[in-house]
C-alpha cells in the first residue's frame, strides 16, 4: 500500500501498530535518520513510519518531535478551565519519542529507564503513569485518562476514508480473524437443587450490627423459641453514663480556657514578626520543560549564586528531581546573632500548585494555608502555567500577591536569556526580569535580596 498523505492521529496509528503484534511492539515501526536509514534506536532519528502487517509497505511517516494527545500528567486532563488543548500548550503533551523510547525500555526498571531517558534528551514518562501508559498502548486497556478526546475537526479527519483504510491495514491480519459468538450459560438443573439444598441446611447468616449490639444473651422470659436473641437495654446504658461523658466536657472545657489566659498573661519572649513567620515560606517555580530554572538547578542559583543549565544539572541528578528544595536565605528579622554570625532562613521551593498545597491543610486565609506563605513564583512567560494557581490570571497573582500580610505582594521572577527577547505578554505583568547567561557564572543579585524573609 502506498504511504498515506490524509490526516492522521499519531496516537491512533501508534496504539493500532503496537497492539497489532504483542511478541514484537516495535515490528511495524520503522524509525529512520535523515537520509531515510532504519535505526534500532532513537539517537539520530527524525521519523516514524508505520508499515503495513500483511504488505510492509508504508502506510504513515510522522516526525518523531510531533506531538500526541497523551498528556504528561494525567491530572491535566480534570484541572479547572478543562484539558490543555495542543494548538496553545504542546509542551503539555508528550511526544512521539517518549512513546517509542517508553516502549523501547519497557523491561527496564523505573530508576535505569530514568537515566536512560536523561541521557537521550527523551522526555521521561512518570514512574506513576508508565506502566498504565504502556499498557494503553499495547492494548490491555481501553482507555487512560491522561488522553484528550479527539477535537471535532480531529474526529471528522480521523474518519475520513484514507485514514480509516491506513489504520485498519496495520491490523489487517487480525480483522480477517474469525470470530466466535459465545453462547449463553444455562445452569444445570441437578447443580442448582444442589446449591438450594446446601445453602437452606448449611449455610450460616451472618449477623447483622444490631445484632452484635444486642448481645448473645437468650430470651428466656419473652418467647419458647430457643437460641432467640433478647434486646439488650443500650437507651439506659446510655442514660446512665451521660452525666459522666457532661462532666468529662465541663472539664476538659475549664482546663483550655485556664491554659489559654495563663498564656496571654504570660510575658512574650518571641520576636512578633518571627513568630508570624514560623513557618517556612515557598517559591513557586514553573513546570515547564523549556524553564531555565527547574528543580534541579534552583538550590545552586539561589543559594550559591551560580546557574547550571537546566539538562547539565538534570544529569548530574541522575534525572530523579526532589519533590521539595530546601534552600537557606539571609533572614532580615535578625541580621546577625550574638556572636556575630549571620542567621538564615530556611525557604522550601516546589514546581506545582499539587506540591503547595501538600505543605499545609488550613482555609484560605488562615495561618495554617500554604498559598499564604508563597514570597515567589519564578515563570516563562506562559500563562498556562497559573491555571491551578490561587489567582490564575498573572496580573492579579502579582499586584495582590499570595503573601501579601508581610510582605506586600508575592514577588514575580521572568526568566530568559541575556540574548532573547522578552516575551510580549509579559510586559502587562509586574515582574522582575532576571537575565541568564550560558557560559558565564550569574552573581546573586536582587532576585535574593528582595527574598529576604
Amino acid at each position: 500500500m502506498p504511504e498515506s498523505d490524509g490526516p492522521t492521529d499519531v496516537l491512533l496509528c501508534l496504539r493500532a501498530a503496537v497492539s497489532a503484534t504483542p511478541e514484537d511492539p516495535l515490528a511495524l515501526l520503522k524509525i529512520k535518520d535523515a537520509s531515510g536509514n532504519d535505526l534500532d534506536g532513537l539517537q539520530g532519528a527524525v521519523s516514524v513510519t508505520f508499515v503495513s502487517q500483511e504488505s510492509k509497505a508504508p502506510v504513515h511517516t510522522f516526525e518523531v518531535h510531533v506531538p500526541t494527545r497523551m498528556l504528561r500528567n494525567r491530572e491535566l486532563s480534570s484541572r479547572e478551565g478543562g484539558p490543555p488543548k495542543m494548538e496553545s500548550e504542546p509542551d503539555a503533551f508528550l511526544p512521539l519519542s517518549a512513546l517509542v523510547f517508553a516502549i523501547l525500555q519497557r523491561n527496564e526498571r523505573a530508576g535505569s529507564y530514568l537515566r536512560n531517558a536523561t541521557t537521550a534528551q527523551i522526555v521521561p514518562i512518570s514512574a506513576l503513569e508508565r506502566a498504565p501508559i504502556l499498557e494503553y498502548l499495547t492494548g490491555k486497556r481501553s482507555t487512560w485518562d491522561g488522553v484528550t478526546p479527539l477535537s471535532d475537526t480531529a474526529d471528522s479527519e480521523a474518519t475520513a476514508p484514507s485514514d480509516v483504510a491506513a489504520t485498519a491495514a496495520l491490523t489487517k491480519g487480525d480483522a480477517e480473524r474469525p470470530t466466535t459468538s459465545k453462547r449463553p450459560f444455562v445452569p444445570d438443573p441437578a447443580d442448582t437443587e444442589f446449591v438450594r439444598h446446601l445453602r437452606s441446611k448449611y449455610e450460616l447468616v451472618l449477623l447483622s450490627r444490631d445484632d452484635a449490639l444486642r448481645g448473645s444473651m437468650t430470651a428466656d422470659a419473652d418467647t419458647d423459641t430457643s437460641g432467640s436473641r433478647a434486646g439488650g437495654d443500650l437507651l439506659g446504658l446510655r442514660a446512665m453514663i451521660a452525666p459522666r461523658i457532661e462532666a468529662a466536657k465541663k472539664r476538659s472545657v475549664a482546663s483550655s480556657k485556664s491554659s489559654t489566659s495563663s498564656s496571654r498573661s504570660a510575658p512574650s519572649a518571641v520576636n512578633p514578626a518571627r513568630k508570624s513567620r514560623a513557618q517556612d515560606p515557598i517559591i513557586l517555580l514553573s513546570n515547564s520543560p523549556t524553564a531555565l530554572i527547574n528543580m534541579f538547578n534552583v538550590k545552586a542559583l539561589l543559594q550559591d549564586g551560580v546557574f547550571i543549565p537546566p539538562e547539565e544539572a538534570r544529569q548530574q541528578a541522575g534525572g530523579i528531581p526532589e519533590l521539595v528544595v530546601t534552600i537557606r536565605a539571609p533572614s532580615s528579622d535578625e541580621p546577625t546573632s550574638g556572636q556575630g554570625v549571620s542567621l538564615s532562613r530556611r525557604i522550601l521551593v516546589v514546581d506545582s500548585a499539587e506540591a503547595v498545597n501538600r505543605l499545609g491543610s488550613g482555609a484560605p486565609g488562615s495561618d495554617q494555608d500554604p498559598w499564604s506563605r508563597v514570597i515567589c513564583v519564578f515563570t516563562t512567560g506562559q500563562s498556562w502555567q497559573f491555571k491551578s494557581y490561587r489567582w490564575s490570571d498573572p496580573r492579579d497573582l502579582f499586584r495582590n500577591g499570595m503573601f501579601w500580610e508581610l510582605t506586600g505582594a508575592a514577588m514575580g521572577v521572568y526568566v530568559r536569556w541575556t540574548n532573547e527577547a522578552p516575551s510580549a505578554q509579559v510586559k502587562n505583568w509586574n515582574v522582575t526580569h532576571l537575565q541568564l547567561g550560558a557560559t558565564k557564572k550569574t552573581p546573586l543579585t536582587t532576585v535574593m535580596l528582595q527574598l529576604r524573609v
